[in-house]
Parts: C-alpha cells; structure tokens; sequence
C-alpha cells in the first residue's frame, strides 16, 4: 500500500513534464523503468497495457492509478483466519485475490510488449539468487502479470510465484531499491552512454536503528533483523551510486510520520501517505521540475540516439524506481 507514495510524485513528474512543454506519454521520456514489489507493479501501469483507463496519447491515468491504491488494499489484503492461527503454517493472504487483481490489470500483455525497456526485481529461491526479469531479455515472453506477482509475491504473505521452472518471490529480498540493477543494465543497453541519470522513488519508511540495549538476546533482535538488513540495503545501494562518476543519482526518501505496514487498509493511514507525498512533493519540487526539464531534452536528442533495446524505433530513452541515460 506504500506505492500510494511514489504514485503521487509520479503524477507531479507529469505535471511538471506538461508545465514545461513535454506532452508524450510519460513512460517514453525514459530510457529504462524499472521497480521492485510495489514498485514494480507501478513501473509496469506505467509501461504496459493495462486496464486502467489512458489518455489520448497512450498514458495511463495517474489519478485513476493512485484512485486505484487507494482502494484495492481491501481486495488483496484478506487475511486466511482472524486470529492469526492459519498464518503459523501457510501465508498470511490469500495468494488469489493478488493474483487475480495482477491478472486484471495486465490481461494478455507480456513483456516484450512494454513501451519502454522495462526491468522487474524478483528473487528465485530454488537458484537463490536475484531474478531479473527484463522486457528486453531471455523473459521478455513472461505474461505482464506473471512479472507483476511475481515481484509483489511479499514472503509470509503471499504465496511465491512458480513459473518456468522457478520459485519466485519479491524483489525486495534482494532489491528493495532496484537502482544497482538497473543502472548496470542501463550500462549494457546503452554503451555509448556516458552519463546515467537515475530518478530514484522510495515509498516512504525510515532507516532502522538501535541502541546497545536493544541488541541484547533473542527477543530484542527478532523483530530488528528485518528492518537492519533493509536498512543496510539501502544504504549501500545510496552509497554506491552516489559514489560512481557515471551516475547522477536524485533518490527521494523522506521519512513517514508514523510506521505504515505494506497490508494497511486504514482509510486515515492512506490519506495520510496521500498527504506525505505530497508535501515530499512541494520539498523536492526543484529537482522535479529540473529532472522533467532534462527529460524533455533528452528526448529531443532522440533521433541521433542509439536504437538498443528498442526494436523498431528510431529513437531511445532511462526511470530506476527510474533513470535516464544521457
């Protein structure tokens, strides 16, 4: 449910693209989407067919998405016994409500079928390792909704994913912020890039820390192991982009008032989100007008540009959580 936060600053990177001139589809002044869990459900909204109604120029609707968020946590997020007992042995939700819904939004599309070079983050447990799941590589013939539960399969609750002789489960066991992957897989597709421009969108959180006492025995570190390995995921995903000499990194963080598990369908809580992004909108407004305005730009270099990873166009485009190659 904390995609409600990158959703509405999407919406105001759309705004400031139209206040600047910029009228295409949003999804094709990038050169690469791409996005874990959440994440990756909305950078597939955004670059495949879905369900969602669209504009004229093919853009999905970004009020009807975030309309979308406001609401369906009721449909996904229904738990197998209310006190919790079901949950010692199998997953917390029914794995079909998801499934379902990811079916609905994407129907028949597949990957290969994204506007833009698309990346999804997802885990396999039977390789243990990081499955990427690329419109533009050896998955490009996964069903859209396959990529979508798949990436959003949260373990404890939701089932994983089986699918072509895998066990998939949410990215966010390797990628909670997907921008590593993508920046090297931007790298390959666009060699003769010189400088990698990375928009990068958390859905809201804090860093986890703890004190001396809390470190002490079992109890104190069952519930800190978690949110330290996250931390110190995103941490380090910070610290190495912001340390390349090929990448200009703007990630967008800001810390919620108050802890909002991924399951919250509180209508108050989700108002308040609403409310947090877009005052994360109003603080970082600078760097999204200025980002929208070296969109546009790029996009005007389009036609000189390689044609890699865009079979049949002339033209080019990079967002990791979002990233564009200059």
């Amino acid at each position: 449910m904390r995609g409600i936060i990158p959703v509405v600053l999407l919406r105001e990177l759309e705004n400031c693209l139209r206040r600047n001139g910029g009228d295409a589809d949003m999804a094709r002044y990038f050169d690469l989407v791409s996005g874990t869990s959440t994440g990756g459900m909305i950078s597939l909204a955004l670059t495949c067919e879905s369900s969602m109604p669209h504009s004229a120029n093919g853009q999905i609707d970004m009020d009807e998405l975030l309309q979308t968020y406001m609401t369906m946590g009721d449909e996904i997020f229904q738990a197998k016994s209310i006190f919790g007992l079901v949950q010692m042995v199998s997953d917390k939700y029914h794995t079909s409500n998801i499934q379902n819904l990811c079916r609905r939004w994407f129907g028949a599309a597949t990957m290969s079928e994204t506007k833009v070079p698309t990346l999804i983050m997802a885990y396999d447990l039977i390789e243990g390792r990081p499955q990427m799941i690329r419109s533009y590589g050896d998955e490009s013939a996964y069903p859209a909704w396959v990529a979508a539960r798949a990436t959003s399969a949260a373990p404890t609750y939701f089932a994983p994913m089986e699918w072509d002789g895998k066990l998939l489960v949410d990215g966010g066991v390797i990628a909670n912020n997907p921008s590593i992957y993508a920046y090297f897989e931007a790298k390959r597709l666009y060699p003769e890039c010189s400088v990698f421009h990375i928009l990068s969108l958390s859905t809201g959180g804090s860093y986890h820390t703890m004190q001396k006492d809390g470190t002490r025995g079992l109890i104190n570190w069952a519930d800190a192991v978690s949110p330290m390995y996250s931390t110190a995921q995103k941490r380090t995903t910070d610290f190495v982009l912001e340390g390349l000499q090929d990448c200009r990194y703007l990630r967008i963080d800001d810390k919620l008032p108050k802890a909002i598990r991924m399951d919250e369908t509180n209508p108050y809580a989700l108002q308040m989100m609403k409310h947090e992004a877009e005052l994360s909108c109003l603080k970082h407004g600078y760097d999204l007008e200025n980002f929208a305005k070296a969109l546009i730009e790029n996009m005007e270099y389009r036609a000189n540009a390689s044609k890699t990873g865009r079979a049949g166009e002339e033209t080019v485009n990079t967002l990791p959580e979002a990233g564009q190659p200059s």
